[in-house]
């Protein structure tokens, strides 16, 4: 997907509270490099600058939900 806003400051602190809150595990993919979403300083290293494609994956218990709000946070 599109990252509509970049993940660098606010951007990634907001990421991060939302993945904490799902029981899975949650990586970000941009232009090879991989984030745990669980992870502030991860997040900001992405180079996901607004514009950027980013691919989420997740495995656990409530991974698809995880997805959903994730994706709806890189679009806002």
């Amino acid at each position: 997907m599109t990252c509509r806003v970049g993940l660098q400051g606010s951007g990634s602190a907001r990421l991060v509270h939302a993945a904490s809150q799902f029981d899975c595990d949650i990586l970000l993919v941009c232009n090879e490099r991989t984030a745990n979403a669980k992870n502030v300083m991860e997040v900001m290293r992405l180079p996901a600058r607004a514009g950027a494609k980013v691919m989420i994956q997740a495995v656990g218990r409530d991974d698809a939900a995880a997805v959903k709000v994730i994706a709806a946070l890189l679009s806002a």
